[in-house]
């Protein structure tokens, strides 16, 4: 008996290649901000079982260099003509190229690494190696774009899902993919060996193997995929530290090879389309019977494909040319659902009762400023320096460091999760932000915490300060420091 192809069944498949090729490629844009892989939530560069990309990098770090100036302009090996040069101490840092304006005024970039002789410090950027945008959404080091293109993407291939199973549970179709007899196994087997001598299985519905490459797809891996992509989310550890707090790294390397799986899966599926007939295939997916037009099946398939390609295309110019209005508009929606799936939560564990080992090496994320105001602070070492609280508050205040240091402190062991993908656990220090919203009396209204740095974002030169946001009651929570 011939299978049936009822509307539902292709109006997913059309759906589903969409939303499959925007998370693979914006997962390979994720991944290129750290192409190495662990079993481990220490990451300690060194014990990856994957590294992809250039040549591993020393992690030396020359701590008495670190206080120094190193910030001055040094010319390129462009500019002098050499040849970029190894470093044994891990100078091998980021320069940054700025290209033309992007159409929003965003700077466009490219991310280059090559030797500085006087700039040694390593960071943990210097890991990254992003991918062009022809494989990455949207490549070249645009990492949070990377996850925005991520999160749609998952979110319509989830909901895609749902309504496809719901729908196959439904109608009674489930059977055309849930295997019901042991017997699948040997008849698989003939089938593989079958394919193997180049030959095609004789079968009125799939064959054997066919059922249960599909049932795993559907049933196992794309379960996977799920529950390891919510496990690498930070809400989980910090909500249920008993169960996620040490297993990212692994959640996050059975994740990638569940891509793997994926595209071998996807590559395989349409090498069978094309053995078992293109035309006749095509005009199942999308005409619904083997017997309807081929001609109009292949003209809606060279549509189908090409529509695909083009709103892939449109999503990598528009997020490269126009990068704030990307992010904007990919915002609409996301961080709503984001908050509801994962911030509904406000109680904060106290990771220590898990008795955390910090980790042997703690990556240095990040350089010094550039800015003279930081230098001038870092040459009279922080004496001058102050932190302003005001705006919607009932006491101004104006702590210099001694005023902080005056204050109560704690120390708590926690997980460091790097937006990159790496983890480490260390034991961090501080002041309580609530003890100066306690000082400062914040009025009713007041809703953010706003953190004006003295620090720069180095993906655009031209904007000045960086800030986080954080809400007032995360900021009053016993473990903000």
């Amino acid at each position: 008996m011939a299978l049936e192809f009822p509307w539902w069944l292709r109006l997913a498949h059309a759906f589903n290649l969409l939303f499959m090729l925007l998370l693979i490629r914006s997962g390979i844009g994720i991944v290129g901000a750290h192409p190495r892989f662990y079993w481990n939530d220490d990451a300690i560069p060194g014990t990856e079982w994957l590294r992809t990309g250039d040549e591993p990098r020393s992690t030396d770090i020359e701590k008495e260099r670190i206080g120094e100036d190193s910030n001055e302009e040094q010319p390129t090996a462009a500019e002098t003509g050499a040849e970029p040069e190894e470093v044994a101490d891990g100078g091998v840092s980021t320069e940054i190229t700025e290209n033309s304006s992007t159409e929003d005024g965003s700077r466009g970039r490219t991310s280059r690494r090559q030797a500085k002789k006087k700039d040694g410090i390593w960071t943990a950027e210097d890991e990254a190696d992003p991918y062009s945008s022809w494989l990455a959404l949207p490549g070249e080091d645009n990492l949070g774009l990377s996850r925005h293109w991520h999160f749609w993407g998952a979110a319509g291939w989830l909901l895609t899902g749902v309504l496809y199973v719901a729908v196959l549970i439904g109608t009674g179709q489930w059977d055309r993919f849930v295997p019901t007899s042991w017997s699948i196994f040997p008849r698989a087997l003939d089938a593989f060996v079958a394919y193997a001598q180049l030959q095609i299985p004789e079968t009125t519905g799939y064959n054997a193997l066919q059922q249960l490459a599909y049932f795993s797809v559907l049933f196992i891996l794309s379960p996977l995929m799920i529950v390891t992509g919510f496990f690498q989310a930070p809400a989980m550890r910090a909500h249920f530290p008993n169960w996620f707090s040490h297993i990212r790294q692994r959640a996050r390397s059975i994740h990638f090879l569940g891509m793997i799986a994926f595209v071998v899966f996807i590559v395989v599926h349409v090498s069978l389309v094309v053995a078992h007939g293109f035309g006749e295939q095509m005009a199942k997916i999308l005409l619904g019977s083997a017997e309807a037009s081929q001609p109009l099946a292949l003209a809606l398939t060279a549509v189908w494909i090409g529509g695909v390609v083009a709103i892939l295309v449109i999503g990598d110019r528009a997020s490269l040319k126009r990068p704030m209005k990307t992010k904007k508009l990919l915002e609409v929606g996301l961080d709503s659902l984001i908050k509801s799936v994962f911030h509904h939560h406000t109680d904060i564990v106290n990771e220590e009762t898990e008795q955390q080992t910090p980790s042997e090496f703690a990556r240095v994320n990040g350089k010094p400023p550039r800015n003279n105001k930081y230098r001038q602070h870092a040459a009279e070492n922080f004496e001058n320096w102050t932190l302003t609280v005001d705006g919607f508050v009932e006491n101004e205040l104006e702590l210099s460091l001694e005023d902080l240091q005056n204050l109560p402190r704690q120390s708590q062991t926690t997980r460091h999760d790097c937006i990159q993908g790496w983890t480490y656990v260390a034991q961090w220090g501080g002041v309580p932000v609530k003890e100066i919203i306690a000082r400062c009396n914040p009025a009713e209204e007041a809703e953010w915490v706003v953190f004006h740095t003295l620090d720069e974002k180095w993906e655009s030169p031209d904007v000045e300060g960086y800030y986080p946001t954080f809400d007032t009651q995360m900021c009053s929570c016993e473990q903000t420091l």
